[in-house]
């Protein structure tokens, strides 16, 4: 069975515009259906443990989404922790990471901004986490811009309240202005795990 070439233009320009448009068509669904598969599905990493002979743990939760900003944030923050002396495991929000809250002393979650609300990862892995159980919490809300965080921020906030968690701290980060970018954002993470004690 032959290929037939009728409807192929014959002229060089002609060519060029049809695949321009078949791009276009073909495209934007394509990197849209890769988009919400990042931000929405769970992300299975093995457990990192650093400093295991602190002397107490702290469970560190980030979703790695469609950068490298929440990983950044998230072992910035573990980096102040252990050098302030604490034992501290690092996972992604998924089937495979701890929910036992009673294993920890103090729980670290780190939730990106999409589209005004933090990802659905890290809220599923909440609500599989349970009761709290009074742990102290850290709430580290992440986005690009300025304003998405702290709407993220309240909705975390509302559901380790009701999940009996005391939170100990709230961090608004962007990856844009006001923290000047990811380095600026790693920085403020790492000074402010640096200022929790053991």
């Amino acid at each position: 069975m032959a290929f037939d070439l009728k409807l192929w233009p014959q002229k060089r320009w002609k060519q060029i515009l049809l695949i321009s448009v078949l791009a276009l068509i073909i495209v934007p669904p394509s990197l849209l259906a890769y988009i919400m598969y990042a931000i929405n599905n769970d992300i299975v990493t093995e457990l990192v443990i650093k400093d295991p002979d602190g002397s107490k743990t702290a469970l560190v939760l980030y979703h790695p989404g469609l950068s490298s900003f929440a990983h950044d944030v998230a072992y910035a923050f573990a980096d102040g922790l252990v050098s302030n002396g604490w034992r501290v495991e690092i996972a992604t929000p998924s089937t495979e990471a701890p929910t036992d809250a009673s294993k920890y002393d103090l729980l670290v979650i780190c939730a990106s901004t999409y589209g005004g609300q933090p990802d659905s990862p890290t809220m599923r892995h909440l609500e599989r986490m349970g009761d709290l159980h009074g742990r102290n919490t850290v709430i580290v809300a992440l986005s690009g811009g300025e304003g998405g965080a702290e709407m993220t921020e309240e909705a975390v906030q509302g559901v380790v309240s009701s999940a009996n968690g005391i939170i100990i701290k709230l961090l608004a980060l962007h990856n844009q202005a006001p923290n000047e970018g990811n380095k600026g954002a790693t920085e403020l993470a790492e000074q402010a795990g640096s200022e929790i004690a053991p």
